[in-house]
């Protein structure tokens, strides 16, 4: 698990569950932080987690991305090289990239790209970037000041920097993704709302998030790599992604938790969810 000194309970607050508002029962105590279960519904959540603005000093570092999924290829200053394009990290992302833009595909029957598609949790635009030479029309929202910044001026993207319920979107997407993103929102029905208004009603929305479920997160418990609850601070099973997007207008079609599968390759605790809008009665 991540480094957690350097936190205190002052840079803390307390929080209810998203669905049922009341108060989650401990699982693990990971001082300054709790990981707990809300008794309802049995999603897990962090309580206490980070306030708004400590979390804020956690995306806006310039080395946030660094190290993780995209491996060092990515800079504010410059493309990334070819040798860090070559990384392991990188390979996965493209991977991962083709295995998503396929899904997409399969989703809407086969229909070329070139509608408009929104990624929510852009990070530094790679995805975006891939979707736009298929064909695409795309839009971006990033809270993470450096990411916005390398895919607006170095990748050329339109990416709006803050949450979504703030970006100045037009709705309509025929596809909205949001690749581990919903485990990093204040509060994922409010999020799921917002991605219900602004999707079309014959369009699609993807995601990916680690699962609580997994066997790892079973086997390991604090251990867990994914765990990271300064920033992972909601942790989903299949039951409850399905709970939250039908609670917000969205019906759970597809879940893919084979590493096998591109668009989950390598991850052992990861899945890859397909939802619908559910039409208005």
């Amino acid at each position: 698990m991540e480094e957690l000194t350097g936190w205190t309970v002052e840079d803390t607050e307390d929080v209810v569950c998203c669905l049922c508002r009341v108060p989650g029962t401990l699982v693990h105590d990971v001082a300054p932080f709790g990981v707990v279960r809300c008794p309802q519904c049995e999603l897990v959540f962090i309580s206490p987690r980070l306030r708004p603005e400590a979390l804020q000093r956690i995306y806006d570092d310039a080395g946030y991305f660094e190290g993780g999924v995209y491996g060092s290829a990515v800079s504010t200053d410059a493309a990334p090289s070819v040798e860090a394009g070559l990384s392991p990290a990188m390979l996965l992302q493209r991977t991962w990239t083709a295995g998503r833009l396929a899904l997409i595909d399969r989703e809407r029957g086969g229909a070329a790209a070139g509608g408009r598609l929104l990624e929510v949790g852009a990070g530094y635009g790679l995805f975006l970037a891939a979707a736009r030479a298929a064909g695409w029309t795309t839009s971006g929202v990033e809270l993470s000041r450096t990411g916005a910044k390398h895919a607006q001026d170095t990748l050329g993207l339109d990416v709006f920097c803050g949450q979504l319920e703030e970006a100045p979107l037009t709705p309509g997407f025929d596809v909205v993704c949001a690749w581990d993103t919903v485990e990093h929102v204040p509060d994922p029905l409010s999020f799921w709302r917002t991605v219900r208004s602004q999707v079309a009603d014959d369009g699609v929305v993807l995601f990916s998030t680690p699962y609580v479920s997994s066997l790892p997160a079973r086997l390991l418990g604090t251990r867990w790599w994914t765990l990271k609850p300064t920033e992972h601070i909601w942790h989903f099973t299949p039951r409850t992604h399905a709970l939250l997007l039908a609670r917000a207008g969205l019906a759970l079609t597809r879940v893919v938790r084979n590493p096998l599968a591109p668009a989950n390759a390598g991850r052992l605790d990861s899945l890859v969810g397909v939802a619908r809008p559910i039409p208005d009665a």
